[in-house]
């Protein structure tokens, strides 16, 4: 009895802090409403019309639902803090199920160390401030992760249908998403083949459910692996890649420091297995082989394919691992065993919170900077701006109905006709050999070069902002440029 009071008051401590950052998330759109080069992205294809939005998105690396919501909620209300919070919804839900579902399932401590890991651990707090589908893929995964554990353990219909509606709605909004719902049901097979009480024909009409649901998309999917074989910027997976992946779940970017939290993992693992109540065995293990499988897909893929392991892109699977870490560590029952167990996961969350506040911190510092950049450009009503990367031309379009705009003259855009794209922004074309002609014809301009990387023209460039491989450049033609150089 004094154990479980001793857990339940230490998730309760968890959970108050969750509710903590999700105000803090709710806060921080409304009172600095910036943006980085992905979110661009999402502000200028939500302006295309909806065909030609699939179309676009289909040679993007996510599916079209977050766009398309996206779209509704920016023509609904301009207000670009409304879509902000849209992102942060998921991370709400996420609450509301740990305090209704997990802790009657559980108990406090699990609800609350999973939807605080899920607040202040690897990438998610960023995630969930951005234009992008991350944070309803998270959502999904973990809703579908809740209904297979109720397949296996009630199987009744509802149990069947959510978990085919959730986890189909997670690989609409993201591939990876799509990549542990494979996962998940390659378990069930599993399961079914050992257990009575899952039938595998059931599972086939789940399967064959999610695929008729998901036929909408399989062309475009197709389109979508067309795509990153001709090319793809992804890099082919390292050994240190591959290591830092298997911790994402914690994230740091250190080979070393992932691999101490993968032997965190193991170690309490292992005293659960020694010392905790093991009713919950083939769910634990199943999140883990979710984890670990979406991991193996991806590396197969990559190796076989084309890149595609991308660590940000296993958060959905990470939340799953975090549903079992959670569970684990509450059903160890000897008082000792279960403190050292919390001791180490809380080394993790403290780590974890350090490297969330040092990552927003450098992301709002450059946010303010890049802002301060790309206010000066479209204020200034003698500036020209030249996209001088092809795959950043269609981040910056939006910047087009600010500015006077030029853009590498191409047939297509992430599969869209440039025609087309005219009809809808204001920019026009130019060849990456006339830029120098173009700026010693207009000296009177202010010329600015958007690249990925250093830009590919032969004028003399001096950077005003460097956000890691995004460069914005003035073209020093005559003038000795100011010496405040933002963000660099």
């Amino acid at each position: 009895m004094e154990n479980y009071s001793k857990k339940n008051i230490i998730g309760q401590i968890f959970f108050a802090l969750s509710i903590l950052m999700l105000v803090y998330m709710l806060i921080n759109p409304l009172s600095h409403m910036l943006f980085n080069i992905d979110e661009y992205f999402t502000l200028t294809v939500i302006n295309f019309p909806i065909s030609d939005l699939l179309h676009i998105i289909s040679g993007d690396v996510h599916p079209p639902l977050y766009y398309l919501i996206a779209k509704l909620i920016a023509k609904i209300g301009t207000n670009l803090s409304v879509l902000k919070i849209f992102s942060i919804i998921p991370y709400a839900i996420i609450l509301l199920i740990s305090t209704f579902k997990l802790k009657e399932d559980y108990d406090w401590f699990t609800a609350g160390l999973f939807a605080l890991a899920l607040a202040i651990t690897s990438e998610f707090f960023s995630k969930y401030l951005l234009l992008r589908p991350y944070s309803w893929a998270i959502l999904f995964v973990v809703l579908s992760f809740i209904y297979f554990k109720d397949i296996i353990t009630k199987g009744d219909k509802k149990s069947y249908i959510l978990f085919t509606i959730f986890s189909v709605l997670g690989a609409y909004f993201h591939y990876y998403a799509l990549l542990t719902a494979i996962c998940l049901y390659l378990i069930l097979i599993f399961y079914s083949i050992q257990n009575n009480n899952v039938k595998i024909k059931d599972i086939a009409i789940m399967a064959i459910a999610s695929i008729i649901l998901y036929a909408p998309w399989i062309p475009s999917f197709i389109h979508f692996l067309q795509a990153i074989h001709n090319n793809f910027w992804i890099p082919f997976p390292t050994v240190d890649s591959i290591i830092q992946s298997f911790a994402y779940f914690a994230y740091s970017g250190d080979t070393l420091f992932s691999m101490i939290t993968i032997l965190i993992l193991i170690l309490i693992g292992l005293i659960y297995y020694k010392f905790g109540n093991r009713d919950e065995d083939f769910y634990v293990l199943a999140g883990i082989i979710a984890y670990v499988g979406t991991i193996i897909l991806a590396l197969i893929v990559s190796i076989i394919f084309k890149p595609i392991l991308l660590a940000r892109c296993l958060l959905p699977a990470s939340a799953i691992l975090w549903l079992v870490i959670s569970i684990m560590i509450s059903k160890i029952k000897a008082n000792r065993m279960f403190l050292i167990s919390t001791a180490f996961i809380v080394l993790v969350l403290i780590s974890g919170a350090a490297l969330m506040i040092t990552t927003h911190t450098t992301d709002y510092q450059n946010g303010i900077a890049q802002q301060d950049v790309l206010n000066n450009i479209t204020q200034d009503n003698n500036s020209v701006v030249i996209v001088t990367s092809p795959n950043m031309v269609m981040s910056f379009l939006e910047y087009s109905n600010y500015c006077d705009m030029y853009c590498l003259n191409q047939s297509y855009i992430y599969g869209e006709n440039m025609a087309r794209t005219h009809e809808i922004f204001n920019f026009k074309d130019i060849n990456l050999e006339d830029i120098d002609d173009f700026a010693n014809n207009n000296t009177d301009k202010n010329i600015y070069l958007i690249s990925w990387g250093e830009p590919n023209a032969n004028v003399t460039t001096v950077p005003v902002l460097k956000e890691n491989n995004l460069i914005i450049s003035k073209v020093n033609i005559t003038n000795p440029y100011p010496d405040e150089i933002y963000g660099y």
